[in-house]
């Protein structure tokens, strides 16, 4: 590849070797970051990054960004639906699809912030790299984040002409078709084309409707056009991405008389619901990329519109029966902006100073639907709540709401090198946020006196008829915030190719609003919460050998939250409770992260790594209860923090063995990864509902064992056996759902396996 059509600043080169002539070498290909904005060697950064180079996705067969946190310590992505990814870095992330929060993690495409949950799970499609960057990022990327950052850097247009065409299938009737082409249209200009289209029957039975369920069809489109000048480099990019998924399921509601005659559902993967759930999410994109050289000095300048949007309904119930369902469409539209001026990097001096604008417009609704059968569920209350007849079979909930975000923030981000060996840097981010929310509630206030029952406990919100487009109620709100987070560190080369660090950084989450299912209760005690801040430590030591054979890193570090924001229980002014984001105090995270690369032969290559994780709440005296929401107030200080695991290790081993008769080389890889067992909720209680075989508020540990054998045929073809959770382990996530007492359960992927095939010119 050459430096023809890629901007040097913004493109870097990941691989310095090709990953053949480095194993021919014993020698491990030499992989350079971005995330402190310039191009730098992954052992020279004083930041704990965990690396995924292009061959590295290839060989693992990570199609989606959810499957990198098998491979990546102290990185978890639950495997739920897309619409509500929930991304966790050293145990802290995001499990809300509540449009007036922001993510802890921020993911990036190219520089560009993918913005709220539902777009972060993205295909897997042309990449060069993916970093996964641990603790605050206010100076190292556009957005702040308090927990850590997840970039994916894409193929650039070269002056080459290239060709990929794959195919795969697989049992569940799965098959991926894709093709990338790079185009070169002059010495200066260049296209560059990917697409890819895949689809799964789903492994979930339901026995009510005779479907499927937790199926997958999905597209992804890139293109880029790149043209490079003597002192201008321009790259224009759209993306597309388009998909269906859902594995939200739960076990049936048990009703309050004890007379609810649902049907059972026997088997690990069946579920009973009288409706199908969906999910349909669409998601478009375009950046476009201009660096200009200035002297010794360069700017860039990184201009972005992004479109997000969700549609998507379940049967809350999970029963055979029309008891109640629920519709959640959402949409975002997003404009950043973004200037990067970089110093020369001659000198002891080198730093990059940013400007960051942020617009965001959100808009979500909630539609909860009352079935026909509803009347069964309230027949054995005292005094009886009559009549349940056709009318009474309409929207009881209905909530609309927009969240408008104006953002601007400057960053400085840069290092001194004190001398040969010591390094000081330093870096600064001020952030000014505005957020804007109108919300309207539509339906039903009358209090029918039933608050004991969980549907009002859960919306508080009574039950009654429901005028259709009647605006109960309107809420106008407007919050200013803004922030200084400091970053320093230091570092000391211990050889060429070793260093030790220490690094101190602060991050901050501004506040937001709950626009999710709303009551007039709710509204009137107040539906805002306030910003999060964020105290980081971290020493870290990494390096490689002399012969570039072995590749270690070593982190330790120290996280302290104020005014954690979590989605609980609470209890309202009208003795409801409800779920909604508060600030929950004080929380720490502290642990370790260690990972290995090693060529012990020239055809032997090693992956490991492991991190040890605590994440808990170390003041929260009025925590929710999940299992009990009139129980709220409770004292959880210590309880660990949801979905963090403490301990999550990998281990790969890849044999590549020379045809030299045929002219390629057999490649034989076998990945391991566990997982440590983790509480699903804030009060770290494990529960079941009588004869249900959903045990939900704690995932146990468990362990994937995937392979891949092939021939690669130099760099013309290649063809692939591939298997995924061979040993078949049955794993799940399952937690409290937001309505009438039920679990909501994310079943794992059983065995799968498929055979794929590859050809290049």
């Amino acid at each position: 590849m050459t430096r023809k059509l890629v901007p040097a600043l913004t493109l870097p080169a990941l691989v310095v070797l090709s990953a053949q002539a480095a194993a021919q070498a014993n020698m491990l290909e030499e992989v350079v970051v971005t995330a402190q904005k310039r191009t730098e060697s992954l052992t020279d950064v004083p930041i704990s990054i965990g690396v995924m180079s292009a061959e590295a996705l290839q060989k693992t067969g990570v199609r989606q960004l959810r499957e990198v946190a098998e491979f990546v310590p102290n990185l978890t992505i639950s495997n739920g639906n897309d619409s509500s990814t929930a991304v966790r870095i050293r145990g802290v992330g995001t499990n809300t699809r509540n449009i007036g929060f922001d993510t802890r993690v921020g993911v990036y495409v190219d520089g560009v912030y993918m913005g709220q949950s539902l777009a972060q799970n993205l295909d897997i499609l042309d990449l060069e790299r993916v970093e996964v960057v641990r603790g605050p990022q206010g100076t190292q990327f556009g957005r702040n984040t308090v927990a850590g950052a997840i970039n994916m850097i894409t193929t650039r247009p070269t002056d080459e002409f290239e060709l990929e065409l794959l195919g795969e299938v697989g049992n569940y009737d799965s098959y991926r078709v894709g093709a990338i082409a790079n185009l070169p249209i002059s010495d200066s200009l260049a296209a560059r084309v990917s697409v890819i289209d895949h689809a799964r029957d789903g492994f979930v039975d339901n026995i009510t409707t005779g479907t499927d369920h937790n199926e997958r069809d999905g597209t992804t489109l890139r293109g880029q056009l790149a043209w490079r000048g003597e002192r201008v480099d321009i790259i224009l990019a759209a993306d597309y991405t388009e998909s269906d998924r859902v594995s939200f399921f739960g076990e049936a509601v048990s009703d309050w008389s004890g007379s609810v005659p649902t049907t059972e559902a026997p088997g690990r993967f069946d579920i009973a619901n009288n409706v199908d759930n969906y999910e349909e999410r669409e998601i478009w994109g375009t950046s476009l990329n201009v660096d200009v050289a200035l002297g010794d000095y360069s700017l860039t300048s990184i201009t972005a519109f992004r479109d997000n949007s969700i549609d998507r309904g379940q049967d809350t119930d999970h029963s055979s029966l029309s008891l109640l369902r629920v519709e959640y469409p959402d949409a975002y539209e997003q404009l950043t902006q973004e200037f990067q001026l970089f110093s020369p990097d001659t000198g002891r001096l080198k730093y990059v100073a940013g400007l960051y604008l942020y617009r965001e417009e959100a808009t979500s609704s909630r539609r909860a639907i009352v079935g026909e059968d509803i009347g069964i569920v309230f027949a054995g209350l005292a005094p009886p709540l009559a009549p349940f007849g056709p009318a009474f079979t309409d929207t009881f909930a209905g909530t609309f709401g927009d969240v408008d975000t104006d953002s601007w923030a400057v960053y400085l981000n840069g290092t001194y090198e004190l001398t040969d060996r010591w390094t000081l840097g330093f870096g600064a981010r001020y952030t000014d946020e505005q957020r804007e929310v109108d919300y309207d509630l539509v339906g039903s206030v009358v209090d029918l006196g039933i608050l004991t029952v969980p549907t009002a406990a859960v919306f508080g919100v009574a039950v009654g008829p429901v005028v259709d487009g009647l605006t109960v109620l309107n809420f106008q709100d407007k919050q200013d915030y803004d922030d200084f987070s400091p970053m320093l560190s230091l570092s000391y080369a211990l050889t060429e190719n070793s260093n030790v660090y220490l690094k101190y950084s602060e991050g901050f989450k501004s506040g937001g609003f709950n626009v999710d299912f709303v009551s007039e209760a709710l509204l009137a005690d107040g539906i805002d919460f306030d910003p999060e801040t964020v105290e980081s430590w971290e020493l870290g030591f990494k390096g490689e050998s002399d012969d570039r054979s072995l590749r270690y890193s070593f982190s330790a570090f120290y996280m302290e939250f104020q005014d954690y924001q979590l989605n609980q229980f609470i209890q309202l002014s009208n003795n409801t409770s409800t779920i909604t984001i508060q600030n929950a105090a004080e929380v720490v995270s502290e642990g370790i992260e260690a990972e290995v690369t090693w060529y012990p032969t020239a055809s032997l290559l090693v992956n490991a790594s492991i991190g040890y994780n605590n994440a808990e709440f170390d003041s929260f005296p009025g925590g929710g209860s999940a299992r009990n929401p009139a129980g709220v107030g409770a004292d959880l200080d210590g309880n660990k923090l949801p979905q963090a695991p403490e301990w999550s290790s990998a281990l790969a081993v890849q044999y590549n063995l020379p045809l030299s008769g045929l002219g390629g080389e057999l490649v034989t890889r076998v990945d391991w990864t566990y997982t440590d067992e983790y509480y699903t909720t804030e009060d770290n209680v494990e529960f079941a509902n009588p004869g249900s075989p959903i045990v939900w508020g704690k995932v146990d540990s468990y362990s994937l064992l995937n392979g891949r054998i092939g021939y690669e045929a130099s760099d013309s073809w290649s063809v692939y056996l591939w298997g995924r959770n061979l040993l078949d382990e049955d794993y799940s996530f399952a937690w409290p759902s937001d309505f009438l007492g039920t679990a909501a359960n994310f079943p794992g992927d059983p065995r799968t396996y498929g055979v794929e095939v590859t050809w290049r010119m």
